[in-house]
């Protein structure tokens, strides 16, 4: 987004963390990049409270004067000088927990999704009217694979994200195991990263995934994450159906992944979380399966209605394509700078 803001000729500045090999002050393609000292997250929530009102503290002396900050920590709405600041949005990519009633310096929240904003505005409903929603956008890399040719596609499941017991994994294990005799060209492969500080839920975890995986057809394949955009698009690519068996009813605010598959060329399979509705129309560009109840037997039925019913994948996966354009850098651009414009008095 900051490169949208950039090339639209606005003055960006990025004040991030320091990290070894990256320069403390940069100029590059347009923004003004500003390295600051931190520290990886300590398990201890107090602890991480004190190092992001230090980290704050770093940013108000660093920072120069602009019309606008846009902010995700916890801590800046409160520190942040005014004077420096200009008027503050919060961008709320999570669940709040109440804390946004300490907010009351921010002239702006940007939600991720309708959800996230109606938990905002039942939490703190004097900040109601100072919620806007603003999804996240797919990357370039995505929004150029929505314009490249299509290719043929395997006959493959994917799942890709964090390899954690909220994201309803051990669903799509036994929903596969159900299916796999009926379909046997057809394959899974769980794409992730199962460590801790990467957000899984570590070794054990993931031993027991792949304990469930051999408990019955073989056609199951664990593979580590892809952090290379290009890499990754090219992977889902050749990927005919996505499922996403999220069980995290607080934890997904927006669930950008299935988006991304969407923009892919992949035919979707989400849970019935609220955040997927802000994208996702059942029958339409998608299926949706209630994990609430029965949730192996309602997957199942979806996963069978798409592996047996190559003209449906199809018409599925095109108009996923269709919806995942209004999703772009470029489009969300547009909406976040008028807002912001709105509030610059401009």
């Amino acid at each position: 987004m900051a490169l949208e803001y950039a090339r639209r000729g606005h003055a960006v500045t990025m004040l991030s963390r320091r990290f070894s090999g990256l320069p403390r002050d940069e100029l590059e393609n347009g923004i003004h990049h500003i390295r600051l000292p931190s520290c990886d997250p300590p398990p201890v929530g107090w602890l991480y409270r004190l190092i992001d009102v230090v980290y704050c503290l770093f940013v108000a002396w660093r920072m120069p004067p602009a019309d606008v900050t846009i902010t995700n920590s916890v801590a800046a709405p409160i520190l942040l000088p005014l004077r420096k600041a200009g008027r503050i949005a919060v961008s709320v990519g999570r669940h709040p927990k109440g804390q946004m009633r300490f907010y009351r310096r921010a002239a702006r929240f940007h939600a991720a999704s309708r959800p996230v904003a109606e938990t905002i505005g039942r939490q703190t409903p004097e900040a109601a009217a100072r919620v806007r929603v603003v999804p996240n956008p797919i990357s370039h890399d995505f929004a150029r694979a929505m314009v490249a040719e299509l290719c043929s596609r395997d006959c493959e499941i994917v799942y890709l994200g964090r390899l954690s017991r909220e994201k309803g994994i051990d669903l799509l294990l036994k929903a596969f195991e159900e299916v796999a005799p009926r379909f046997p060209d057809w394959r899974l492969t769980i794409i992730g990263p199962s460590d801790t500080a990467h957000g899984g839920d570590g070794p054990d975890y993931l031993a027991g995934l792949k304990a469930l995986a051999c408990n019955g057809t073989a056609r199951i394949d664990f593979e580590p994450p892809i952090y290379d955009g290009a890499a990754l698009v090219d992977r889902l690519r050749r990927a005919a159906v996505f499922v996403y068996p999220s069980v995290a009813e607080k934890g997904e605010a927006f669930g950008l992944a299935p988006l991304e598959a969407m923009a892919c060329g992949c035919a979707v399979v989400v849970s019935a979380l609220d955040c997927f509705r802000d994208y996702l129309v059942p029958g339409e560009n998608g299926l949706v399966f209630d994990h609430r109840h029965d949730g192996v037997a309602n997957l199942v039925g979806c996963v069978k209605t798409l592996l047996a019913d190559g003209v449906l994948r199809e018409s599925l996966a095109d108009a996923a394509r269709d919806t995942a354009r209004h999703f772009t850098p470029e489009r969300i651009a547009d909406q976040m700078l008028a807002d912001l414009s709105e509030l610059a008095g401009r």
